[in-house]
């Protein structure tokens, strides 16, 4: 199957015309160097492999997974721009610490322009893998939302009070974020085209946008609607109405309003405890909304599975691959819909 046909795969899922895709994740690329100053050789050189490694896959794997390159550096890339330390741990990603203590502290605040900023050092990382495999489509750097970036240039405890006791400058702090979100992914596409592979997880788009959503595990349906909803409204349209978002905080109570973002394309849920029993509830929620990428299910839980879904397998080894992308599509054979649907 050519990579043209994985690219139908996806947009059939979207658009409500195949229940399920099936992700082979191959654990045999090599050790993955922590993005840092000093390691950038070695990460670009990695990721060069494990794309050249995802392609060859292609002549004997049938899953719907479309290769890429990666200029994910971490979390920290925006609240770094607006001045926070950005600490590179050896066995880790890098972190920010925040800069934003207090609401004196935001006052004196700048918002920093994308021209000068370290942003553009990802801009150039973008272009070297460009070079290298110009036919690959590229991951998207890691895009959080600007309540996530806000509460990493913020302190977090002063950074929830003050949504309560001075919930404007929350929402000022969250505009100049939005601003430089989206001047940043504007250059982006405009340099490298607006087909793309989503930021977290690695699912094909050719449309829109993805970001991560996580802090909204700490907030309620109140200020969800009053701080949350307006900026991923202002997302989806500014890019075409279309939007898919990760979210990994315990945000079951938030589910209702997720399901009602426009132009909600995908919605990746995971938790990493009772992962079957969040799968099996998502499922039930969301069977008529967007698909899922959740955390399963499992040979022994996927007859529960309501909802249209990305289904992951992983495998370290040719063989493994095999056995899971078998029993995954035969899985997948049950939950076609009819020719007319």
């Amino acid at each position: 199957m050519d990579i043209n046909e994985r690219k139908q795969r996806w947009l059939d899922l979207y658009e409500g015309k195949r229940r399920t895709v099936v992700v082979i994740e191959q654990n045999d690329y090599g050790t993955r160097p922590f993005p840092s100053p000093k390691t950038m050789d070695a990460f670009f050189d990695w990721d060069i492999h494990r794309y050249r490694v995802m392609t060859d896959s292609m002549e004997w794997l049938d899953d719907d997974r479309v290769p890429f390159v990666t200029a994910g550096m971490g979390t920290a890339i925006f609240a770094g721009a607006f001045g926070c330390p950005v600490y590179y741990p050896d066995d880790n990603n890098p972190y920010a610490r925040p800069c934003v203590f207090c609401i004196k502290d935001f006052a004196k605040l700048k918002q920093p322009r994308l021209e000068d900023s370290s942003l553009m050092k990802i801009v150039e990382f973008g272009q070297k893998l460009r070079k290298a495999a110009p036919e690959a489509l590229i991951q998207l750097p890691d895009i959080q939302s600007p309540l996530d970036i806000a509460a990493l240039i913020w302190e977090k405890v002063d950074f929830f009070t003050t949504m309560i006791d001075e919930p404007q400058a929350v929402k000022d702090l969250m505009e100049m974020v939005y601003e430089l979100v989206t001047k940043f992914i504007d250059l982006w596409f405009n340099t490298f085209g607006r087909e793309f592979i989503a930021h977290y997880p690695a699912y094909y788009m050719p449309f829109g946008i993805t970001l991560s959503e996580d802090e909204i595990g700490c907030i309620n349906n109140g200020q969800f609607s009053e701080f949350v909803m307006p900026f991923l409204c202002r997302l989806s349209e500014h890019y075409g109405g279309k939007i898919g978002l990760h979210c990994c905080a315990d945000a079951k109570h938030q589910w209702g309003l997720i399901k009602k973002i426009p132009g909600l394309t995908l919605f990746n849920v995971t938790q990493h405890h009772d992962t079957n029993r969040i799968t099996r509830e998502a499922s039930e929620f969301f069977r008529d909304g967007p698909p899922l990428w959740a955390s399963g299910p499992d040979q022994n839980e996927c007859h529960n599975f309501s909802a249209r879904a990305v289904l992951l397998g992983t495998a370290g080894t040719k063989q493994k691959a095999l056995e899971e992308i078998k029993w995954l599509r035969e899985y997948s054979a049950k939950f076609r819909p009819a020719p007319d649907s």
